[in-house]
């Protein structure tokens, strides 16, 4: 039995709901497993402290020997503050390794007395454990794969859904592709403020799929009968567990961890196929603005005295040319196009019926197993009954506490 349940863990984990299993260890193992990405991140960061720029090769070599030594200093330290061997391999990263990895690459440019360059270390110490944290700890990856999986299996339903709802939005966003405006705003941004741009129209989709979220979880989540449970779970993990035969199943509310990573399941489901969407119409304004759009039409729509020239070709007496505004343009209108189909998904009864629910019976699955896995769990000894809190409930895998069996 107990085999059985850390089978329906990894299966849980393969999904991409790592938060199904309860309680689910999002502390010390989630640092462990990002342990190698930690290191690169944390090397990567004190080297703020070289200035390639102004300073010559032998000084900047000599600053990455003392980078490089402050930062081993800091590893020493950490290891002796946590009772280690000063030059062991922590097997557990914690607070004070979290601190150090922080604070340690922030070392080096204080040192040199590069303030700036400090606090931008800070900064980007957060930044890369608040990434690691959520990529990890809500196994992003797997949920990836399987999204992938899930979307090339239904290669036929996808392609018959995408010849129906691509002309009418390529038709939409062909008239804003020659409209001057679109060119004005989008063909004159740059940097990080364009990055940002398209990041908008990705967490403007997000927020539509998440916010439907609640009203699926309240469809699926919802069982008749044990009967119908053991149905469900047929071909899991979960089959031929020891589930009553009769009565109905007790409803265990959901976390919220549990209902973002259902909605994480929800997005990545559609993300694959919204993101080749986007992808082909940018790539087709690039084309059609490469045949289309010349030179002077494109300094005209931008009003930049200047506009920078990627690439050029003459064909049949014509120039045709690759421009920068042209890239920002039509990766623009690709992004836009992306959140605008993921309304159509949601929203058109059509479409939402062949792909935008398609994700509903997988989720209803997972559901029935955790189920069958809350109730594996409560009759083993030194566990609590399902639906109950579970103060002291063991980390996953590991023996039932001593004294309860």
């Amino acid at each position: 039995m107990h085999s059985r349940r850390n089978e329906m863990e990894q299966w849980f984990i393969r999904r991409g709901l790592p938060h199904f299993i309860e309680p689910y260890g999002t502390g010390p193992d989630v640092w462990s497993r990002a342990a190698l990405v930690l290191l690169v991140a944390y090397v990567a960061g004190g080297l703020h402290g070289l200035d390639l720029r102004d300073w010559s090769l032998a000084r900047n070599v000599a600053a990455a020997a003392v980078v490089l030594a402050l930062l081993f200093a800091t590893w020493m330290l950490t290891n002796r503050l946590r009772h280690r061997p000063a030059l062991s391999r922590p097997s557990e990263l914690g607070v004070p390794e979290l601190a150090a990895f922080v604070i340690g690459p922030a070392i080096p440019s204080a040192v040199f007395g590069q303030w700036n360059d400090a606090v931008q270390a800070l900064v980007e110490g957060l930044l890369v454990l608040a990434i690691v944290y959520a990529i990890t700890s809500y196994g992003v990856f797997p949920l990836v794969g399987w999204a992938a999986q899930q979307t090339f299996s239904r290669i036929g339903s996808v392609g018959r859904m995408l010849t129906r709802a691509l002309p009418l939005l390529l038709l939409f966003t062909t008239f804003l592709f020659i409209n001057a405006e679109v060119w004005q705003v989008a063909g004159t941004l740059d940097g990080p403020v364009y990055l940002v741009t398209l990041g908008l129209f990705f967490l403007m989709g997000s927020a539509f799929v998440l916010s439907r979220v609640p009203a699926a979880i309240a469809t699926v989540n919802n069982f008749d009968d044990w009967a119908e449970v053991a149905t469900l779970v047929d071909g899991t993990p979960a089959a031929g567990s020891a589930l009553p035969h009769h009565g109905n199943p007790m409803e265990i509310p959901l976390s919220a961890r549990q209902r973002l990573n259902i909605g994480l399941v929800s997005v990545f489901s559609q993300a694959i196929l919204i993101t080749f969407v986007a992808a082909v119409l940018a790539l087709f304004f690039m084309l059609f603005g490469l045949l289309a759009i010349p030179e002077a039409t494109t300094a005209s729509w931008t009003q930049l005295a200047d506009v920078h020239v990627l690439a050029h070709w003459r064909v049949g007496g014509r120039t045709l040319v690759l421009t920068e505004p042209l890239l920002r343009v039509s990766g623009f209108l690709g992004a836009f196009s992306g959140m605008y189909f993921t309304v159509v998904l949601g929203t058109d009864a059509t479409y939402r019926d062949e792909f935008a629910e398609d994700a509903g019976p997988q989720i209803r699955q997972a559901l029935a197993v955790r189920l069958a896995y809350r109730h594996t769990a409560g009759s083993e000894p030194g566990y609590p009954e399902p639906g109950y809190p579970e103060p002291g409930y063991p980390e996953p895998g590991s023996t039932p506490p001593a004294g309860n069996e």
